[in-house]
């Protein structure tokens, strides 16, 4: 199904090629200029991108900044004062706003609707000849990063996503450098080493101010992108032939995943059989890339990652009633998760055994194409934040399938429902939001959080109205009663009948302390990873350098692929270092001792050291 769509749209985009092909592109049909767009981020810690929903649109309430703010971005500070984040006399639609790691500037992200659409929001996008704008967050100062570039719309990217975890469409390095996907360059006066026919990736240096174009969208179109430590990138896409798409075996060709590394060179980490990689993919917080099998004949997970231009893969088997890996999952707790089709697992540290199970409607159900569409994980989406896993599942014996929202704390399984419909679906009867529910991409949830603030954009099926959920996580009773959320209704005169589109903001930031401090973590019996836990950030490639795993009755080094989450470095265990493509994990011996060490040298991203070794010995 998701093929077929994306058949569709690339014939309407043709169609829309041809049709304006002799239009004046310079025709705007607007005299907007920048400073006629004023920025009023500073201050605010929460961002609402709204756009019209099916409900009339009232007229303009009385609370805004002034008569010219645009009710297309809502912003909340740290008091829950509400405002607008965009002052303009002209009609703006923003798609998103993206915050750096050090929240020094956010990254407003405009709508273009193209097909040099006569819509006014476009005509005044095209007259500014920008779609991204940076924002300093300390006095509201506006800039256009790149003209003639329109950023990647939040609904075509979910759908790009082939129905399982959305990727961002700008993302951050740890060099200071950011990547974005744009659609097309059509009605647009980019550079000429800049023009895209459909979906490009871009890299953006702000200090030089320069943009590069990254793949040849004429031999593969750009789909998805995670962005690694030093600059690296991985992503994946079509392969077209001019722009035309290759098929095989009468299905779209798919490139494997590809890894730009430092250097620029671009190097293949996955080795699928046929029509190329597909499936989900996450990476670690540095330079290794975790994703499913490559093949139908293994069920184990992959991690990869290139050293030197040398791909490097260590595997993961899976035991138990996984039924297959669907996605990969991180928690800001430093632990990683999958999605399997009977539920959630716990990949690193592994354990065997379900953490939370897949509803038995849907799970007993996940071929129905009338349930499930053609979505991998059936519309069941989870969100790890500490020990607490937020779940969602359609409830299919209702005429009007409402969702139900859970929470199950994984250190005592405890399970409460947040959000759950009465019988007669009368109250607490949601769906997802409204905003993308014409097809599937409209069954993803639209979630954010911020520190114990859960955020959930809900469609209230009773008065057919968009509505903004919060859940304090820190909060949840767990021997309590259901529905534990609160409805954010002071946003209601500033919605304008709307519907939420995105929810972003601030990011919470941690200072390290000045005395670093190192535990190494082993569960029972796993023959298969060790993690260290810091308080601390580290320098990733610091602390890779001065770890080890020893035999300790051989005395020889035992090989393993690092991957970091937040403050915790996994150490998958991997005899063949990585050598050896063969689907099969290389683990520790059960009953043999090994002595695990980081270095007292180690050093967190302040430079500050450890002070003194780290040591443990184990023995599966």
């Amino acid at each position: 199904m998701k093929d077929i769509m994306r058949i569709l749209l690339i014939s309407l985009l043709s169609f829309t090629i041809i049709s304006c092909s002799n239009k004046d592109k310079s025709e705007s049909g607007s005299n907007i200029k920048l400073s006629d767009v004023n920025a009023n981020l500073s201050g605010k810690s929460l961002f609402i991108t709204t756009v019209d929903s099916s409900s009339s649109r009232s007229s303009r309430s009385s609370n805004k900044t002034s008569p010219t703010s645009t009710d297309s971005l809502i912003t909340i500070d740290n008091n829950s004062n509400i405002d607008y984040g965009i002052i303009s006399d002209y009609d703006l639609e923003i798609e998103q706003v993206v915050t750096d790691p050090s929240n020094t500037y956010s990254y407003i992200l405009m709508k273009y609707n193209g097909g040099h659409s006569n819509l006014s929001a476009d005509k005044n996008i095209r007259a500014l000849n920008c779609s991204i704008f940076r924002v300093n967050l300390e006095n509201n100062e506006m800039k256009c990063i790149e003209k003639g570039i329109v950023i990647l719309g939040v609904k075509e990217n979910i759908t790009n996503t082939r129905d399982i975890y959305a990727k961002p469409v700008l993302d951050f390095s740890d060099n200071g450098k950011f990547f974005f996907i744009t659609p097309w360059t059509y009605d647009f006066s980019p550079n000429e080493d800049l023009k895209c026919f459909k979906y490009c990736l871009y890299e953006h240096n702000p200090v030089s101010s320069t943009t590069t174009k990254l793949n040849n969208d004429l031999e593969l179109e750009a789909s998805r992108f995670l962005v690694l430590g030093d600059g690296q990138v991985v992503y994946t896409g079509w392969k077209v032939d001019n722009g035309a798409q290759i098929y095989i075996n009468g299905e779209p060709a798919h490139s494997e995943i590809l890894l730009r590394d430092e250097n620029q060179n671009v190097i293949e980490l996955s080795s699928s059989a046929g029509n190329g990689y597909h499936v989900d993919i996450n990476s670690g917080d540095y330079k290794t890339v975790i994703f499913g099998s490559e093949s139908s004949s293994s069920n184990s997970i992959v991690m990869a990652r290139s050293i030197s231009g040398t791909v490097k893969k260590t595997y993961i088997e899976i035991e138990g009633e996984w039924g297959g890996v669907v996605a990969i999952i991180k928690s800001n707790s430093g632990k990683i998760y999958a999605q399997g089709n009977n539920g959630l697992f716990s990949v690193l540290p592994y354990k065997k055994d379900l953490l939370v199970s897949t509803p038995d409607e849907v799970k007993n159900n996940s071929s129905n194409s009338e349930m499930c569409g053609s979505s991998i994980t059936c519309f069941l989406f989870y969100e790890i934040i500490d020990d607490i896993v937020i779940y969602k599942h359609i409830n299919y014996n209702y005429t009007n399938k409402p969702i139900t929202i859970k929470a199950t704390k994984i250190s005592d399984n405890k399970t409460i429902s947040l959000v759950e419909p009465d019988s007669n679906c009368t109250s607490n009867c949601y769906s997802v939001d409204s905003h993308l529910s014409t097809d599937h991409a409209g069954w993803k949830p639209n979630w954010y959080s911020q520190g114990n603030d859960f955020y959930i954009s809900v469609n209230n099926l009773s008065t057919n109205k968009n509505e903004l959920i919060k859940i304090q996580l820190d909060k949840i009773d767990f021997n309590g009663s259901s529905n534990q959320y609160n409805l954010m209704n002071d946003l209601d005169n500033y919605m304008n009948n709307k519907s939420t589109k995105d929810i972003s903001g601030l990011n919470v930031l941690n200072s390290n302390t000045t005395t670093p401090t190192a535990q190494i973590q082993y569960e029972d019996n796993d023959t298969k990873s060790v993690r260290i836990e810091f308080n601390n950030k580290m320098n990733f490639s610091d602390v890779e350098s001065k770890v080890s795993i020893i035999d300790n009755s051989s005395n020889s080094d035992v090989g393993f692929m690092p991957i970091w989450n937040n403050k915790t470095l996994h150490l998958v265990v991997d005899t063949d270092n990585g050598t050896v493509f063969d689907y099969n994990a290389d683990t520790l011996t059960s009953g043999t001792t090994y002595k695990v060490t980081i270095l007292g040298t180690a050093k967190d991203s302040d430079g500050n050291v450890l002070g003194s070794d780290v040591i443990k010995y184990i023995t599966p």
